[in-house]
């Protein structure tokens, strides 16, 4: 293994940001949920097949279930952003590592596992939002947009992150 600059990559306001914004969304999803466990009929559509129609229903109580695995996914991803932070360098990157380098792309990687985690919340944000408007009448299914939505938030927000990060140094 090449021999990486051990250094101390220490948070932006950008960083802070990013946080609270995670924490925020885990909120709202729980917000949310609680909004809809009592607004909600009994049974709502909870999987819906690759053109976005919903082909199974349950009792709406799965939804604290969706919420649940989201806040389980996030609780992963903190303990994942929180060792990447303490030790960036034990990270595969598309370049070599160099001191001049080294704190763009620590940086970067520090990010995308950050930003992994807004994304995974606001998907499942999206999903319950999707869900209950199927469940109301208001839609017919997820729609077209809502897999592109996920793949961007999923994939796009945290490559984006981690590019804007490292073009900058």
């Amino acid at each position: 293994m090449e021999s990486r600059p051990k250094i101390e990559v220490p948070q932006t306001p950008a960083d802070k940001a990013a946080d609270v914004a995670a924490w925020g969304a885990l909120a709202a999803l729980w917000a949310l949920t609680t909004w809809y466990l009592f607004r909600l009929p009994d049974t709502i559509p909870i999987h819906f097949n690759a053109a976005g129609e919903p082909d199974r229903y349950d009792e709406k109580g799965t939804l604290a279930v969706l919420s649940l695995m989201a806040t389980a996914l996030f609780a992963a991803m903190t303990v994942v952003a929180n060792a990447v932070g303490r030790n960036p360098r034990a990270l595969n990157y598309p370049v070599t590592i160099t001191p001049a380098n080294a704190l763009g792309q620590y940086r970067g990687a520090i990010r995308v596992a950050r930003s992994l985690r807004i994304g995974f919340v606001l998907v499942f944000v999206q999903l319950l939002y999707q869900t209950a408007q199927v469940a109301t009448g208001q839609a017919k299914g997820l729609g077209t947009w809502s897999m592109p939505i996920d793949f961007g938030l999923l994939l796009a927000l945290p490559g984006l992150w981690y590019w804007w990060t490292v073009a900058r140094n």
